[in-house]
């Protein structure tokens, strides 16, 4: 089988944010499989913040990686060819597949092979994987929302922030964004029916902290910061006693020489008038709680509660754009690119169609692999 497999090689460490500079394409032959090993075809690839830290050499939950390396990424791919007896080709499988048309592994436990017939197949990159359950458990178990609270939630927009939106308002919380533009403002409100909106980008600190104080009349009791950086200092006047701050992502600092260094007002003095909760989160920690979450978004899914919304950009050229597309907050729903469809063709055995939405056979392993150390190779 010869292939040419197009990839997109990460070629140094940015010094502040990733700039084009950070990416090049190149091309390479696919080599042949040795023992154990599967060769999969990619359909889809995740733009995911956490990229941005594994472009650092940071001591951090995921690994880092390095220069001349194919980008990481996660991804949905077909399997084509297999030496593997538990692989079969036909399946589609999800895993750290990266930037590339194409990727060889004999990683079987941190590759899952999803069910065609519960969801369409990048939908395994977003609500149904890994998108829903760190909305899931990042809101329930640290967030923690009751009824008639509010909720501002950085980053309203991002894949991520909408979902937990949707699940906050059936809690029913007042939901809030932190956009960066006016029209991205009215587009949160329209698309995930948040109560309110406020833009940063252009405006000083105090701007914000005034729209977010006629935003949320009765203070704020979760903050879901999903960037980190000057942003937060908005709030802290706004907080009520024994309000929760979740801890997610860093976007809002991605241009800082060391992400480690976080920016803006202390917020030790607040935090302890006001006995809240600040807590990191990383979705490693869930493993073993994964099902009830499955089975919960299915169900919200099933009733139309929970819509899902894709930004879908075309061909591995595409990939960088895609990247600072979901850098600059300018995607509307999950970023993904699509690389090719499913060959139904090559279909390994009925079991793909037809299964029901809260099936038993739901497949959990997927969303227990955000930060899986898997490894491919060409």
């Amino acid at each position: 089988m010869n292939l040419t497999n197009n990839v997109i090689r990460f070629t140094d460490r940015p010094k502040r944010r990733p700039t084009a500079e950070t990416f090049a394409f190149d091309s390479e032959m696919v080599r042949p499989l040795r023992n154990n090993e599967f060769l999969v075809k990619n359909l889809y690839l995740s733009m995911d913040p956490a990229l941005v830290g594994r472009m650092r050499k940071e001591d951090n939950y995921a690994e880092s990686v390095e220069p001349g390396d194919v980008m990481h990424a996660y991804a949905i791919g077909q399997v084509i060819q297999s030496n593997n007896k538990k692989v079969k080709v036909g399946e589609v499988r999800f895993g750290r597949f990266d930037m590339q048309e194409y990727a060889i592994s004999d990683d079987i436990e941190n590759t899952k092979a999803i069910n065609l017939g519960l969801a369409d197949p990048s939908w395994y990159l977003s609500l149904v994987g890994i998108t829903g359950a760190t909305a899931y458990f990042s809101l329930f178990d640290i967030g923690q929302p009751k009824r008639g609270e509010t909720i501002v939630i950085s980053a309203g927009g991002s894949s991520v922030g909408s979902t937990v939106a949707q699940m906050a308002k059936k809690v029913g919380c007042r939901t809030v964004a932190i956009v960066s533009t006016e029209e991205k403002a009215k587009q949160v409100i329209a698309d995930w029916g948040y109560d309110a909106a406020v833009c940063y980008r252009g405006k000083s600190t105090e701007e914000p902290e005034k729209q977010l104080a006629l935003a949320c009349p009765r203070g704020v009791d979760i903050y879901y910061d999903n960037t980190s950086g000057d942003i937060s200092e908005a709030l802290l006047d706004l907080y009520n006693e024994n309000a929760r701050i979740v801890v997610v992502g860093r976007l809002g600092i991605s241009h800082l020489p060391d992400t480690r260094l976080d920016t803006g007002r202390r917020d030790n003095n607040v935090i302890l008038s006001k006995r809240i909760k600040k807590q990191g989160f990383v979705l490693l920690d869930y493993q073993s709680k994964i099902m009830g979450a499955v089975i919960q978004i299915a169900k919200w899914i099933k009733q139309g509660d929970l819509k899902i919304k894709e930004d879908i950009l075309h061909g591995i050229d595409k990939t960088p754009e895609a990247f600072f597309r979901m850098l600059d907050g300018k995607n509307d729903g999950k970023q993904l690119v699509k690389l090719a469809d499913v060959n139904h063709q090559l279909d390994p055995s009925p079991r793909w169609l037809g299964a029901h939405l809260i099936s038993k056979r739901f497949p959990t392993g997927i969303l227990a692999l955000l930060i899986s150390r898997t490894r491919t190779s060409m």
